[in-house]
């Protein structure tokens, strides 16, 4: 493999997404140790992994002894971790570092566009891996749907990646490939049961390959031990990809990549302000879906001939607002104009007047919270939240907003009061669950967290 690369190794960012307990933690040990086993033999060609962050290598070992100790798999992950390795290739004149990267591994339950924590990892990242259990996938019909979540995630990365011309590879990343078939029956049944992923996928022209890993234990001497195969392949590729972009540099992450490409797309420069990176993905890609979908309804119920016309320019509408402040339908198209290029504070305005127009959509409320949330004014939009909750005192995503703002805001007394009062409203156990998270989340914040091994 010829990789081209400069003086000074690249950092990079990699991401993990996949449920709990599909084995991301284990796929990261057995790459690091198959990477390590397989270039001794053939030093000028292979690839390998080097880890000389010592907190990094601790975990590692931990896994590795924990199966030697049990005979067993780690448990799922419970908490984030982040381990720093290196990519190395054996020169003729010596080893070269073609990069260096830190990779998250995080808890299934994390991987939620919803969760404030995972947005900024993914606009902190440069590439990602994917994971599904290949097993699981074949043999158990259910499977699917319950990952459906990390399906449209992806799909939604994929989308924003697409739309900007961005340089971001993803693996797919099939574990527990060595409990099916092996050779090519067993790929066509993963394929065959993931098409709906792969087409979109492909259509979005999406920078992605196919791993298949297989890890089981196995005893030598008596000693269980990881047995890894094709696991490390997926790693270097997914690597060795952003070692060879040239228009990715060390420290330019999703962010980053998205705001010079708005910028480029305008001709103008976009600051990168607080709060952009993180309304970038939530806004960006889900949110901001949201919201345009609610206010795109909204304008196609009150105007449903003119929602077939061909719309007018930006600049078109700009004009109209000069002569009448309050048309909805130039208020919706300048709105989503800003929103799209990332000028946020100017998007504001509008959509206080959009709300105003229509102040029981309650909506459209709340994605003016959001909006106040996103360019900083945490003030008005709990104001928002407590508009929304006079309306509607029973409403457990308003009330979750504010207890969110509250203990953001150091009050966790009255925050902790919001999230119990969130959750004795809320009717299914799925919601409860995301709600106890959530205010885990947020109380943590204010307190030191522990480390430990895995």
């Amino acid at each position: 493999m010829s990789l081209l690369f400069g003086d000074t190794p690249k950092a990079i960012n990699l991401l993990s997404i996949g449920e709990r307990g599909v084995g991301k933690t284990v796929f990261l040990v057995g790459s690091y140790t198959e990477s390590n086993h397989s270039h001794d033999g053939d030093r000028h060609t292979k690839l390998w992994f080097d880890c000389e962050d010592h907190g990094a290598h601790e975990n590692i070992q931990g896994v590795l002894n924990y199966i030697a100790q049990t005979g067993h798999y780690p448990p799922p992950t419970m908490k984030i971790s982040d381990f720093t390795f290196s990519l190395k290739q054996q020169r003729f004149w010596g080893t070269q570092t073609l990069c260096n990267f830190r990779w998250w591994d995080m808890p299934g339950e994390i991987c939620d566009l919803n969760n404030r924590q995972f947005q900024s990892m993914v606009l902190s990242s440069q590439g990602c891996c994917v994971f599904i259990n290949a097993y699981s996938l074949i043999h158990e019909p259910a499977y699917l749907d319950s990952v459906k979540d990390i399906i449209e995630l992806v799909t939604a990365i994929a989308s924003l990646i697409k739309h900007h011309n961005l340089q971001y590879p993803m693996g797919l990343i099939f574990t527990q490939c060595d409990r099916l078939e092996a050779g090519p029956l067993g790929q066509l049944q993963i394929e065959k049961c993931l098409e709906p992923l792969i087409i979109r996928l492909e259509n979005a022209r999406t920078n992605y390959r196919r791993f298949y890993s297989s890890i089981p234990i196995v005893r030598i001497d008596g000693t269980p031990v990881l047995r890894a195969s094709g696991s490390a392949d997926g790693l270097v590729w997914v690597t060795s990809e952003l070692c060879k972009a040239r228009s990715v540099q060390s420290e330019q992450d999703l962010a980053t990549s998205l705001s010079q490409s708005t910028s480029l797309d305008q001709g103008v420069s976009t600051p990168r302000r607080p709060g952009f990176t993180l309304g970038l993905i939530s806004a960006g890609v889900i949110g901001f879906l949201t919201v345009g979908f609610a206010l795109t309804s909204l304008w196609s119920t009150q105007h449903p001939q003119q929602a077939q016309a061909t719309q007018r320019t930006v600049q078109d509408h700009q004009n109209v607002l000069t002569r009448d402040p309050n048309n909805l339908d130039s208020l919706i198209s300048v709105y989503d104009h800003y929103v799209e290029v990332g000028q946020l504070a100017k998007a504001v305005p509008l959509l206080e007047r959009i709300v105003a127009q229509k102040p029981t959509h309650l909506d459209l409320k709340f994605n003016l919270a959001d909006l106040y949330e996103l360019t900083g004014d945490k003030q008005k939009a709990e104001a928002t939240y407590d508009a929304i909750l006079t309306a509607q005192p029973q409403d457990v995503k308003a009330i979750v907003g504010k207890g969110i703002l509250r203990g953001e805001a150091g009050d966790l007394q009255t925050a902790q009061s919001l999230f119990q009062q969130a959750e004795n409203i809320a009717v299914t156990q799925e919601a409860k669950g995301k709600i106890k998270e959530i205010a885990a989340q947020t109380l943590q914040t204010k307190a030191p967290t522990n480390t430990t091994k895995p």
